[in-house]
């Protein structure tokens, strides 16, 4: 048996200003209190109510509510039950041999505008059930509509953002979705959709057309073949953003990073658009990490910014990566850098993308979405570049970052194309 995963609060003080890699773990000294569970081999998910300070996990079959201080205050069973891939997110028939089966939490959210915690889990299509915020025994309300993957290894990314139908006032759930197989149902999970926290609409799309919405979809043609694994997500200056790994394209075994992004006023998705994104190390004689692990949206120290052109209240993405293993894998070595990119030079990159193809140049369309097409000349319509997006979309420019290896500016590969969902 492997041992308990154990919680730890470090106490240490950390420069935001300069980059530097991390050569030992915490001393004893700097630890102060652990939490840990002998029955569990897996923590799946932590969040922390950034005004009270208590804790949140979820594991397999198990959420935990915890103080500042890492006391347990309640715990909640959320599995194993009896389920199968062949049951709908609302029933199953006589007929389907159903098996006991764990519920892998999937996404764990803070609603901080209501105090509930959102918790999701791999059970029944990959539903999600909202509890009290301040005790997470009571007022549990589970909610039967597929919304996250339905097993253990396929990713999913969630968290709260502005969204239709009037940001900043409503605020939805941004859900990314890794296409599973052996499941009939699977097909109408969309890979990227915004979810209304409406509490007569909870995690439905949040806006629905007949032909379009707050979703997008991987089409069918490439679904199996084209796997996307979200990593992580963020919102920022009226965007929302999803960082992926996936292949270069459908016809490419070679995988790369991505950034995802769709506007906050979009109905319709027409703004969804994607980048890629490296992070590669001169000092190394240009190394790619092509891999992204992890990240997290901060703000910069003042020398940091400084150093990107950037005021230290401007928003900074901080990414760990890591390279194939093998190469033209989605497998990650045990090598690894972190980068770091300015959000304002991420959007101008994106709005450059998109005047160039506005001109007539280069092509739209990602063809794990749609067939890719010739850009078309728009400049004599009214267009709002910093959201909507009219019928024609783009190729690209390069963002840069700084590797902790190096002093020396990086920059992403040099060709890549965006995309919106026509109606």
């Amino acid at each position: 048996m492997k041992p308990p995963l154990i919680i730890v609060v470090v106490v240490a003080v950390l420069t935001a200003t300069r980059l530097k890699s991390a050569t030992a773990a915490a001393s004893s000294r700097d630890i102060v209190k652990t939490y840990s569970d002998p029955s569990v081999q897996l923590f799946n998910h932590l969040v922390i109510d950034k005004n009270t300070g208590r804790v949140y996990i979820g594991a397999v079959n198990k959420l935990y509510q915890l103080s500042p201080d890492l006391d347990l205050v309640a715990t909640e069973k959320t599995g194993p039950e009896l389920d199968a891939d062949e049951c709908s997110v609302l029933e199953c028939t006589s007929t389907v041999n159903k098996q006991l089966t764990n519920n892998v939490n999937k996404a764990l959210v803070i609603d901080y505008t209501t105090s509930r915690l959102i918790s999701c889990g791999s059970l029944f299509q990959g539903i999600c059930s909202v509890r009290n915020l301040h005790n997470i025994s009571d007022g549990v309300v589970q909610v039967r509509e597929a919304v996250v993957a339905n097993n253990a290894t396929a990713s999913t990314v969630a968290f709260i953002a502005p969204g239709p139908p009037n940001p900043p006032v409503t605020q939805v759930m941004y859900v990314g979705v890794t296409f599973t197989l052996g499941s009939p149902y699977r097909s109408e999970v969309p890979a990227v959709s915004s979810r209304s926290l409406e509490k007569d609409r909870m995690f439905a799309i949040a806006q629905t057309a007949v032909t379009t919405g707050t979703r997008m979809f991987v089409n069918s043609l490439a679904r199996e073949r084209y796997p996307i694994t979200y990593v992580y997500g963020f919102a920022s200056e009226g965007f929302s953003y999803f960082l992926t790994t996936q292949m270069r394209h459908t016809t490419s075994s070679q995988f790369i990073s991505k950034l995802v992004r769709v506007c906050h006023d979009d109905e319709n998705y027409y703004s969804y658009t994607e980048i890629p994104i490296d992070c590669i190390s001169e000092a190394q004689g240009g190394r790619k990490y092509n891999l992204v692990q992890a990240a997290y949206v901060g703000k910069a120290g003042s020398d940091l910014a400084s150093d990107l052109g950037i005021t230290a209240q401007d928003d900074v993405l901080f990414a760990v990566f890591s390279e194939s293993d093998p190469a033209n894998s989605n497998k990650p070595s045990n090598l690894s850098a972190l980068c770091v990119y300015s959000l304002k030079a991420i959007r101008r990159k994106f709005m450059q993308n998109i005047k160039y193809c506005f001109s007539g140049n280069g092509q739209r369309g990602l063809d794990f979405i749609s067939p890719s097409l010739t850009c078309v000349s728009t400049v004599s319509q009214p267009v709002k570049f910093e959201c909507y997006l009219p019928p024609n979309n783009l190729p690209s420019a390069p963002a840069s970052g700084r590797s902790n290896n190096s002093n020396q500016k990086l920059h992403t590969c040099t060709s890549f194309s965006v995309s919106y969902l026509e109606a």
